[in-house]
């Protein structure tokens, strides 16, 4: 998985002062669950991982990538 960061490897760094750490994070599933397979944006708050509105993602992350910044201009 190019590019990807094992989370047995390293979790998100936070930003200085806390908050959170917006990435896109890669779940495995078994075949019953395979609408809970890929890569979906997440958030680690340094305890668990979140979705944008603030609600627990309750499944399994395996990997994930920084979420890369949009171009200013």
């Amino acid at each position: 998985m190019s590019g990807w960061i094992k989370c047995s490897e390293r979790m998100p760094e936070l930003p200085r002062g806390g908050g959170k750490a917006w990435v896109i994070a890669y779940t495995p599933a078994r075949k019953a669950q395979s609408a809970f397979n890929g890569a979906r944006f997440l958030y680690w708050n340094g305890i668990d991982w979140r979705y944008g509105d603030g609600s627990r993602f309750e499944h399994r992350v395996t990997h994930w990538q920084p979420h890369l910044t949009p171009p200013t201009e």
